[in-house]
């Protein structure tokens, strides 16, 4: 692939957001937002933020509907060099926002062979579309990212069962001597000619062991057969973007999020 075909696929990759099925998700002037429910951490999140608006009138906006979801706080994703307004991250600051995660965005070209990771035979992958594999998949979050432990809806059962089924994503959860200890999902955008790698994530007591690996080994397997043309995924700058990079994956750009504190009155 050339720079300008990769640079359209990453943006497609990058403009992609997930909104469960008991959220809501709403185009504003200028940015997407998503309401969260069920313990999501980042309960309110804004997304796609381009514009030619001033950085004053975007944050009103986003703040007005987080009031009306009587949510405290803004996520806003994907903020770095390229942001527009280009004064957007010294508002946000100015208002009290908190650096709170660092991502490396980086791409693997699948249409060529890739590095073996060379994943232990001890760990086992699993689709999580079963009740039992889609709550070990939600055990295995909560203890990577120290959340509460969320029940798994109706809702969300049909949601991993629907987009297995449809081809439009899948999750995975590894099994480390009949525990699960990783996770990992894929969602096949623009076409699947991208996947989008997220939710990599492994247990404390079981990192060092290869799980991590071996579920992403599975997610891009399964994105060759789907017939993807490169995988996509933000990794956190200092844990998972360098097993990703030792993976093949190169960084093609840096993006942060910030918390907001949402005013209390208009």
């Amino acid at each position: 692939m050339n720079v300008d075909e990769v640079d359209t696929l990453v943006r497609a990759a990058s403009a992609s957001f997930w909104v469960p099925p008991e959220g809501e998700h709403r185009r504003a002037d200028g940015f997407d937002i998503v309401r969260y429910d069920n313990g999501f951490v980042y309960d309110t999140g804004v997304y796609n933020v381009d514009s030619q608006r001033p950085a004053t009138a975007l944050i009103a906006d986003a703040e007005a509907i987080a009031r009306e979801w009587q949510r405290p706080a803004l996520y806003w994703h994907g903020l770095g060099d390229r942001t527009r307004p280009a004064d957007l991250v010294d508002a946000l600051l100015s208002r009290g926002g908190e650096e709170k995660e660092r991502l490396a965005l980086l791409v693997l070209g699948l249409t060529a062979p890739r590095p073996a990771l060379e994943a232990p035979a001890d760990v086992t992958v699993e689709p999580a579309v079963e009740r039992r594999q889609v709550e070990d998949f939600r055990v295995v979050e909560s203890a990577a990212f120290e959340t509460p432990l969320q029940p798994v809806t109706e809702e969300q059962l049909a949601e991993r069962r629907r987009d297995a089924t449809d081809g439009s994503g899948e999750y995975l959860v590894g099994y480390l001597d009949g525990r699960p200890v990783s996770t990992g999902g894929t969602s096949y955008v623009a076409g699947c000619a991208v996947a989008k790698l997220w939710g990599g994530a492994t247990d404390p007591s079981a990192r060092g062991r290869g799980a991590y690996r071996a579920v992403l080994d599975a997610r891009l397997r399964a994105a060759t057969e789907h017939g993807c043309r490169l995988a996509f995924v933000e990794g956190r700058v200092t844990t998972s973007a360098p097993i990703l990079r030792r993976a093949g994956f190169t960084t093609y750009d840096e993006v942060f999020m910030l918390r907001q504190p949402v005013a209390a009155d208009a």
